[in-house]
């Protein structure tokens, strides 16, 4: 209701019907904003599916956006060179370096055609691959819900439980609620490139942001003793599954 009335006063102000308004500001919460560390980036990956396993992993070594990996194709990935390229809504590309954990868990997907990423469902006759994730013009996160969530479960992340029931139905159904979304591997990544850098410039540019504002909104300052530990992450991750 305020802005409407904020609106109209402030048009009567210029025509000189009344004084100029005064409002108080409007004090809005902002959310901090949250961040794994590398023993928690490790439970994250052991305890998820396997096929989102190679996912998680090259979120937190490349700092990509969920939409650019779930868009990424194998033609766009070199495992020798050690970059791929992903693409933006505009159809603007750019070149991500791929550290040596990502390419490990990148080996381990079994095919090399199509896109990289793709859903997999269990049935009676076994694994069910996807072609791709469905495609939900750039908003993407709500594709793995399920599987983010009991992964965070598993791994002894914050969170909470909502129950209700069906409708229609008598028995009460429950859901766990992370307090950590899939864009907080994005915040993790940039977090863990300054902790290692100190280079807000590099992290911009590697980041793909287009202000160093937005960096500041991303990368939280972490203590130096985490150094050693990400860069080993880096090189090494999490060892489990079909990754040695």
């Amino acid at each position: 209701m305020r802005t409407p009335l904020q609106a109209v006063l402030e048009f009567g102000a210029t025509q000189g019907w009344c004084d100029r308004p005064a409002f108080a500001p409007i004090s809005i919460k902002v959310k901090p904003k949250k961040f794994l560390r590398p023993e928690e980036a490790t439970r994250l990956v052991e305890n998820a599916a396997p096929h989102l396993q190679p996912l998680f992993v090259f979120l937190l070594g490349t700092g990509c956006r969920m939409s650019e990996a779930l868009d990424l194709e194998w033609r766009d990935v070199d495992l020798w060179g050690k970059r791929a390229v992903v693409w933006q809504k505009q159809g603007r590309q750019r070149h991500v370096d791929l550290p040596p954990v990502v390419i490990k868990w990148l080996k381990t997907i079994e095919w090399r055609d199509g896109h990289v990423f793709r859903p997999v469902k269990i049935t009676r006759k076994g694994p069910d691959v996807g072609e791709r994730y469905h495609d939900s013009g750039r908003q993407y996160g709500g594709q793995i819900k399920s599987g983010w969530s009991g992964a965070c479960r598993r791994a002894g992340l914050p969170g909470r439980i909502r129950e209700w029931i069906p409708k229609g139905g008598k028995k009460p159904k429950e859901w766990f609620v992370p307090d950590y979304t899939p864009h907080a591997l994005r915040h993790t990544w940039a977090s863990w490139h300054y902790c290692v850098h100190r280079d807000i410039i590099k992290l911009q540019t590697e980041g793909d942001w287009s202000d160093i504002k937005t960096v500041l909104i991303y990368a939280k300052l972490m203590p130096e003793a985490y150094k050693e530990q990400i860069e080993e992450w880096w090189r090494i991750g999490p060892a489990v599954g079909n990754c040695p």
